[in-house]
Order: structure tokens, then sequence, then C-alpha cells
């Protein structure tokens, strides 16, 4: 029996087991005539994973991850390339057929080269022009945990509040802060909310994370955002007359919020004294806006 022979019957044994694919994938070089010459761009590929700790999948997984989801203008054939990515990316030379992928091989790959302008504009409010790998990682964590937190106020709401029979022709009281927390659900669909990576390795922004900022600043800027923080009352809070996407100053407000947040609840539980488990199912539910409020006082590059 030939060497060929021999491996056409190992990789269809493989695809009889539900390995075909992996068995084409092994065995490629092989049945294309013996390996390949290797290309030069793998020398520079493995001294990048080197410096990033050895660790070639998970340096792979993540150049994968970035390219994927890049926002960056890619050329044309890279843009059809990296659409046609999948999850699990299993050999490094896919992802070196992508000039992008390529160009960013070197020493120090560039901050912001997977983000489009207006992703890194959003960024380097953050990060700074030049910042350093650390840095970036710094920021790339930061921002995992921040939309780790907005992800629960952008979900289907487990809570409903409701508001007693009014008197005819008496005004429907103002909750801006409810209104504000129900609209996590709805200025965008939770299925648009970024997938951000939890412990990034590779030192360069993703388009996910750029996207996270667009979307808090959206968020902020919503007429329920604005009802409930008017800049005649958290006048702190606007540049140029928006909210920024992680406004920190929330914290000067502090007493102002929970003097806010007090007045609503009278509305909602107007017998007095309040039902106990009526307050404590209150709480709870004032509790996940207050959550996101510590997250976005407390956001920090470590």
């Amino acid at each position: 029996m030939s060497k060929l022979t021999r491996f056409l019957t190992v990789a269809a044994i493989l695809g009889c087991l539900g390995g075909g694919a992996y068995a084409a994938w092994v065995f490629r070089d092989r049945l294309s005539g013996g390996p390949k010459s290797e290309r030069p761009e793998r020398a520079e590929y493995d001294q990048f994973v080197s410096r990033f700790g050895g660790d070639e999948p998970a340096v792979r997984d993540e150049l994968n991850y970035l390219v994927a989801t890049a926002s960056a203008q890619l050329a044309g054939s890279d843009r059809s390339k990296a659409d046609a990515l999948t999850r699990e990316c299993l050999d490094p030379n896919v992802l070196l057929d992508i000039e992008h992928v390529r160009t960013f091989l070197g020493p120090a790959g560039p901050a912001y080269h997977f983000v489009n302008n207006t992703h890194r504009d959003k960024i380097r409010a953050i990060a700074g022009d030049n910042p350093s790998p650390e840095r970036v990682l710094a920021v790339r964590k930061a921002l995992y945990a921040l939309g780790e937190e907005f992800s629960l106020i952008r979900q289907t709401p487990t809570w409903s509040v409701k508001i007693d029979v009014l008197e005819k022709g008496a005004e429907v009281p103002k909750l801006p802060f409810i209104d504000l927390l129900r609209s996590g659900q709805t200025f965008l669909p939770f299925g648009k909310h970024p997938v951000l990576r939890e412990d990034p390795r590779v030192p360069t922004f993703a388009g996910p994370d750029g996207e996270l900022l667009v979307q808090l600043e959206r968020f902020f800027n919503t007429p329920q955002a604005r009802a409930a923080l008017p800049p005649t009352k958290f006048p702190k809070l606007y540049v140029d007359g928006r909210i920024p996407p992680i406004p920190t100053n929330l914290f000067d407000y502090q007493k102002e919020l929970e003097a806010g947040v007090a007045a609503e609840m009278p509305i909602l539980l107007p017998v007095a004294p309040p039902d106990p488990d009526g307050v404590n199912n209150l709480n709870e539910v004032y509790g996940h806006l207050e959550r996101f409020f510590t997250a976005v006082v407390r956001f920090e590059v470590k």
C-alpha cells in the first residue's frame, strides 16, 4: 500500500468517526505532496506568540477575535476573509492570510490597529494617544468589568412596578429613575450588546471595546437619562452638552441621586406605613441602577 493510500485510508476512517473535517486539516500537507515551505510571516508570528507568554492557541484565539470583530476599515479581500472566520481558528495561517493581521505583528503592534476612528476617539479619551501595552490591557479589563454591569440593565427585566389607579384628571407621576432603568432594555436590542474579553493578553484594542463606549454614551444621552440627570441639576456630568460614556463624576451627586430615588418610592408605595415586602422589592429594583452607577463611578484603570 502506498503512503498516499495509507493516509487516505486513515482520513476516511476519521471521517466515518465524525472527524472528517479535522482529518482533512491534519493531513492536508501530506496529501498535497509533502510539507509546505514555511511562510516568512510565520517566524514573525512565532516571535509574537513568544512575547505574550508562548501559549500559541490562546494568542491565536485572541487574534481571531480581534480581526473578526474589527471595526477598522479593512481591504475588501481582508473583510471577506475576516467575515468568513469561525469562532475557533485551528490554523494560524488562516489569520496570516489576512493582511491586516500580518501588518499588526511586530515588537509592539499599534494599540488602535483594529478599531475605526469613532472607536479610537472614545478609547483614546481613556487610554491616551500612545498607551503602553500594560495600560492597554488594564483598560480592556476595566472595560470588560463595566460592560458586565451594563449588560445587567440591558436584559429583559425580571421586575415590574405599577402605580395605583389615579383619580380622574390626575397627572401621571414622573418616575425618571425607574424610566431610566427600564430604558436599558429598549434603547438598543440586547443582542447588540458587545462581547468583550475578560482576560486579554494581546495589547491592542478590539472593536467591541470601542462599541461599548459608543453604547454607553448613547444610553446616557437618551431622553430618559436627560430626564433623570438634567443638566440644570447635574451640570458637571455634561461636556459640550452631552454626558460622556463614563461619567465617573456621578460620585459628586450621590445625595441628589439618593433624593431622586427617595422621591419616587412614596409614589410606588403610597400606603403608610408601606408594606415591608413592597419596600424590599423596590429596593431590589432600584438596586440594579445603583449597582450600575457604582460601577461607573468606580471605573478605574489599574
